[in-house]
């Protein structure tokens, strides 16, 4: 007999929903650190800028610590529409980001 394996929770969606934008995060990290550190780029957030500038490690640990936390928020709490608008407008940013970061860097390699 099939079993019917059961459908994510809303709940489940949400915390894949983190996991994605962690992983968002982590590339925009990523992608930044290579930008600034090769002169391709600038950090235009000036808080994130001077914590690049005194310790990178620093500016690694709050990329990954602020979806971190939300994750915590939506594992142990109720979540609310707002939260989850919130985190839909959070992912559209990261989306753009990422395109912006793919986009230099692709003119970057066409020039070099």
């Amino acid at each position: 007999m099939e079993t019917v394996k059961a459908m994510p929770t809303s709940k489940d969606r949400l915390l894949n929903t983190c996991f994605l934008l962690f992983c968002l995060c982590m590339i925009d990290a990523i992608f930044t650190d290579f930008g600034i550190r090769y002169g391709h780029i600038e950090e235009a957030n000036p808080l994130v800028r001077s914590l690049y500038d005194i310790n990178i490690i620093a500016f690694y640990l709050m990329k990954s610590s602020l979806p971190i936390i939300l994750f915590l928020f939506m594992k142990y709490m109720k979540p609310s529409v707002i939260v989850r608008n919130l985190l839909i407008v959070a992912l559209i940013i990261y989306t753009i980001v990422i395109f912006i970061h793919i986009s230099w860097i692709i003119i970057v390699t066409a020039f070099i």
